[in-house]
């Protein structure tokens, strides 16, 4: 149980290692439910995605998408069935969603992915205990200088103290893609090996 940091040049790479991670999750598994919270972030991730979706066609008839952002017309023009794509708030629990109206007999539906961000209050706008646990992976796109110290407190905290974000060290796959602006919140060796490495 451990983030996997990634860093990359800029918020633009970033975006676009995201939306291939998305794409890629779409064609890998044709029943994925996933939920999107991307508006607390400057990455032109959704861009990239219906830029990667056209190079490498999705089947979206099964895709459910939670929709924390109000854009439910880019997801219908992506090919996501209007009905699958339920808009959803803070409160509200994506569990209790699929077992409303996506679960069934058939249909043995897992909450598979959650994408976000943190906003500039260092705040993640979907509860972690019912908003983001359940999830099987997790992807928090961080970019910006203006975030340096948010993701410092990230990588630092132990999920016992105030600081919610970091609740998400006790789940079990979590990939924090951030541009070297933001990452200058982690140590030096720190960013330069996740640099290195994932870049």
């Amino acid at each position: 149980m451990a983030m996997n940091f990634k860093v990359f040049p800029s918020a633009d790479t970033t975006a676009r290692y995201a939306a291939d991670i998305i794409r890629k999750q779409f064609n890998n598994n044709p029943t994925t439910i996933m939920g999107v919270h991307l508006a607390d972030d400057n990455a032109p991730v959704l861009e990239d995605l219906k830029q990667n979706v056209l190079r490498h066609p999705v089947d979206f008839s099964q895709i459910n998408i939670f929709d924390y952002d109000d854009n439910k017309s880019y997801y219908e023009t992506l090919g996501v069935p209007a009905t699958q794509i339920y808009e959803l708030s803070y409160n509200d629990n994506p569990v209790e969603k699929i077992e409303e109206n996506i679960k069934s007999k058939e249909n043995k539906a897992k909450f598979t992915m959650q994408v976000l961000s943190i906003n500039s209050k260092g705040e993640l706008d979907v509860s972690v205990k019912t908003g983001l646990m359940p999830a099987r992976e997790i992807v928090l796109v961080i970019t910006g200088a203006e975030k340096a110290e948010l993701v410092k407190k990230l990588y630092e905290e132990n999920g016992n103290s105030s600081y919610v974000p970091s609740d998400l060290k006790a789940h079990r796959m979590v990939n924090v893609l951030l541009d070297e602006a933001a990452a200058e919140g982690l140590p030096e060796d720190v960013r330069q090996y996740f640099t290195e490495r994932f870049a």
